[in-house]
């Protein structure tokens, strides 16, 4: 038996590190389990990793934890076929014409100040009418005070798009400008990255504003990226929760969760080493913690129906690139390590993608997002809308590789000439890999029914568990995927909040 602790925190990713630095800093005696032989879960393996390119931490987790990094805006390279490509950083569009340009710019400030007025929900528990319904209406009350800022008319603007379609918005507000294609195509590609929803589906404005949201502070919906990548990230993490005090035990996989008198009384390990504690936070996506470690005998039949069929079916394969050299151009541009990538043409193109990709086949020309790792010299490349049911063969691999050179060749010429070698991850692969039910990037898929407080679904959205003292921090917990720690912040929120600290 291992000693006994105040808190165990199941699964080392970004989510699970900062939940137990946060508890830690207040005292509880903290372990951190993490199954596999590293920190960072989807960011964290240097070897391969599946998540998108890395944003910051959320800048109120970064100051609550004291990590101070270096950040760089983020500049996305957006092929266009037959000429240079535009370069977009925020709302500012480098190579094209001055008026698609200030159109363009116009859009994107007006969705950032709608995104800044929903970004005080992002670090918060969201509403309810629980025990704690007054101070979750208060907090309620304040977002509601900052969207009554935008003023009647924004506001008006803001209830019409936000449960409309990308590809709607996309045509109001670029229309036939010149340069509306390529530009439309990276709205349409923002908009549905990591999800199973194609820029014509209802309630794809949502997700994109959502995603400005959680990017508002660092400026005008203008997205950042430590200088050190991923690896920086995943380092302060870890260096936040030792000087916390967070005991961290990796190849520590948890085999079951123990239930004492309907309360949590601890975990076993596979390795059969007992870890007790009365409250367990749980990193690992709902289904693997609720039906597989704690069990359906300890839940209700409802519950246990919500949880068996919330939508998680990912839609992302992730290839990485071994380059025998680099720098990498596209056009004139050279790729730099801040540089994003986006091969989507059109908004046409993304929804031919996705038309293929809900019946279960493979795209012939998938969109794309590519990230330069010139340290490793790697170019990694998130593949949207490769289902994840796919009977998967050598054959098929091979083509879906095939069908990305094909589209990364739209941009950068001589591309099949520098790749010395490349892995695949398909969405069946990064569920068994990460034990991600549906293989979906954010736990649990983003659209409206499972927002907010049906996140990750009716009756789970608080972080607290119906057996006492479970909690649940990943990113299948409001306010949901990318790299921003915050379900984990909110999580460790509640836990302190129900301990009375």
């Amino acid at each position: 038996m291992i000693t006994d602790f105040d808190a165990i925190v199941i699964g080392g990713g970004h989510n699970g590190l900062v939940a137990a630095a946060m508890l830690a800093r207040k005292g509880l005696k903290t372990i951190l389990l993490e199954a596999r032989s590293h920190l960072g879960g989807l960011v964290g393996d240097d070897a391969f990793r599946v998540a998108p390119l890395p944003h910051g931490l959320h800048p109120q987790v970064a100051r609550t934890l004291g990590i101070d990094l270096a950040m760089k805006p983020v500049e996305t390279v957006t092929a266009v076929a037959g000429r240079e490509p535009l370069r977009v950083s925020g709302g500012t569009v480098t190579g094209a014409s001055t008026g698609d340009a200030a159109r363009f710019a116009d859009m994107h400030a007006r969705l950032a100040r709608q995104a800044a007025a929903l970004s005080g929900m992002i670090t918060r528990e969201p509403p309810g009418f629980g025990s704690n319904g007054w101070g979750q209406l208060l907090a309620l009350g304040k977002t509601a005070l900052k969207l009554r800022g935008l003023g009647k008319s924004e506001l008006r603007e803001l209830m019409r798009i936000a449960l409309s379609n990308v590809a709607d918005l996309a045509s109001d507000e670029l229309g036939d400008m010149s340069d509306g294609g390529a530009l439309a195509g990276m709205l349409a590609l923002d908009a549905t990255l990591g999800g199973a929803m194609g820029p014509r589906s209802p309630g794809t404005v949502l997700p994109l504003l959502w995603r400005m949201a959680a990017e508002s502070g660092f400026g005008k919906g203008v997205r950042a990226m430590p200088t050190g990548g991923p690896q920086a990230l995943v380092q302060a993490l870890s260096d936040a929760a030792s000087r916390a005090g967070v005991q961290v035990h990796m190849d520590a996989r948890v085999a079951a969760i123990l239930v004492e008198q309907d309360r949590v009384a601890g975990v076993r390990l596979e390795s059969g080493k007992i870890v007790r504690a009365p409250r367990i936070v749980s990193g690992a996506a709902p289904g693997p913690t609720l039906l597989g470690l704690l069990g359906v005998k300890h839940l209700d039949a409802e519950f246990v129906r919500r949880c068996r069929t919330v939508a998680n079916n990912g839609m992302v394969a992730r290839i990485d690139f071994d380059l025998k050299d680099i720098p990498l151009a596209v056009g004139s541009t050279r790729l730099e390590d801040h540089h994003r990538l986006v091969v989507a043409p059109d908004i046409a193109m993304v929804e031919r993608a996705f038309n293929r990709a809900k019946y279960g086949d493979v795209p012939d020309a998938p969109p794309l997002e590519a990230h330069l790792d010139s340290a490793r010299g790697r170019l990694e490349v998130s593949v949207q809308f490769v289902p994840a049911k796919a009977k998967w063969s050598d054959k098929m691999r091979k083509s879906l590789e095939e069908a990305v050179l094909a589209q990364l060749a739209t941009a950068i010429t001589d591309i099949r000439r520098l790749v010395r070698s490349s892995r695949i991850m398909t969405p069946a692969d990064i569920e068994m890999e990460y034990f991600l039910p549906g293989g979906h990037w954010h736990h649990v898929e983003f659209r409206v029914d499972q927002l907010l407080m049906l996140r990750p679904f009716d009756g789970a959205a608080h972080y607290r568990m119906p057996v006492g003292g479970l909690y649940l921090c990943s990113a299948a917990t409001h306010p949901g995927g990318d790299i921003s720690g915050a379900p984990g912040f909110n999580a460790a929120n509640v836990v302190l909040a129900d301990v009375g600290l």
